[in-house]
């Protein structure tokens, strides 16, 4: 481990470079000036030879192997879930510092920007492999925290619909041809998801249930045994970028806060979380795209039960996971500037 160098300008991999969330990690590491040495973007055959450009340069895609790897300081996973199995299976050697955000399970230290400890993370000295959590734990941890640090928390229930961008570009491409093919009165096929998604709302029951038990398990790593685990369910929905979230909280009968409170409390949260105080104006998958920050708009009380409370939430779900990792690579800097 190049120690000098992972502190001024770490050499990078971005394994799965044409993925989604890998284009979006792509860009966000250029808007923020991130001081990088070489870039290595990677992906599976099919993309080798492709051009893609960083920094005002054109790269040439590389195929996925060890040798990828050499002199690679820090390597972003933003590749599919089957290829990361196939490469961990392989038992090929991963390079020393890795930013996990495939969402297969792997071991590794799970780190939210913000709540998880960077003691966690400094010093940095041996081999490490970091945890980008789900987009959906990023967001609800935000909110659940926040709320939880002013205000006892007694049930926490929450809808989510999930865009084709968290299936990879294999479902943005299934998507966007089931609509075409819609609109010009042919049958709508399908391969990846279990039925026509455009146009229409698929609980895909077996992907959800594997959805909603990782985000339970990362959501209790994070936030602890305090904070009661949330019910949940993963719809899928026919948007391509994304995530939205219907959400009731049951707080103490005691100590019930007003919306008013509830809102001054999610507004001191932090610079994660943004507040639409224009009910006529909330938050929608399509205008918080390219936004790093959790959108709250409607946020209603229960005329049954005052003391519950529903929240209308909206994430881009490609771009707060590619803040988080950026901002685990940030982190992985400093400490690497940590005396010894």
């Amino acid at each position: 481990m190049n120690l000098d160098r992972l502190q001024r300008a770490p050499n990078i991999a971005i394994v799965g470079s044409s993925s989604p969330v890998g284009k979006e990690l792509k860009d966000l590491i250029q808007e923020s000036g991130l001081p990088v040495g070489n870039v290595k973007l990677t992906d599976t055959e099919e993309y080798a030879g492709l051009l893609q450009e960083f920094a005002g340069q054109i790269q040439i895609t590389q195929v996925i192997s060890p040798s990828a790897f050499e002199n690679v300081d820090i390597a972003f996973f933003t590749c599919s879930p089957e290829i990361m199995r196939a490469f961990s299976a392989s038992g090929a050697a991963i390079p020393e510092v890795s930013i996990d955000l495939t969402q297969t399970g792997r071991e590794g230290t799970l780190f939210l920007n913000g709540l998880t400890s960077l003691s966690l993370i400094s010093p940095i000295r041996d081999s490490a492999c970091f945890i980008s959590p789900h987009p959906s734990v990023i967001v609800l941890a935000r909110i659940i925290s926040a709320l939880h640090r002013r205000f006892p928390v007694e049930s926490i229930s929450v809808t989510i619909l999930e865009p084709a961008s968290e299936r990879g570009a294999a479902g943005i491409d299934e998507l966007q041809e089931q609509t075409v093919r819609l609109l010009n009165f042919q049958p709508a096929g399908s391969k990846l998801f279990k039925g026509q998604i455009a146009f229409n709302i698929l609980s895909e029951t077996e992907a959800a249930a594997g959805t909603e038990s990782l985000i339970r398990s990362q959501l209790a790593a994070i936030l602890g045994a305090s904070i009661p685990s949330p019910s949940l369910m993963v719809h899928q929905a026919p948007v391509f970028h994304s995530e939205s979230f219907s959400m009731f909280v049951k707080f103490a009968k005691a100590a019930a806060p007003t919306t008013d409170e509830l809102r001054s409390c999610l507004a001191d949260a932090g610079g994660g979380i943004v507040l639409n105080e224009n009910p006529e104006d909330g938050p929608s998958p399509v205008s918080v795209v390219g936004s790093d920050k959790v959108h709250i708009g409607r946020i209603a009380r229960d005329p049954g039960e005052p003391s519950t409370y529903g929240f209308w939430i909206a994430a881009d779900n490609l771009r707060i996971a590619a803040s988080n990792a950026l901002g685990i690579a940030e982190s992985i800097m400093l400490s690497a500037a940590t005396p010894r």
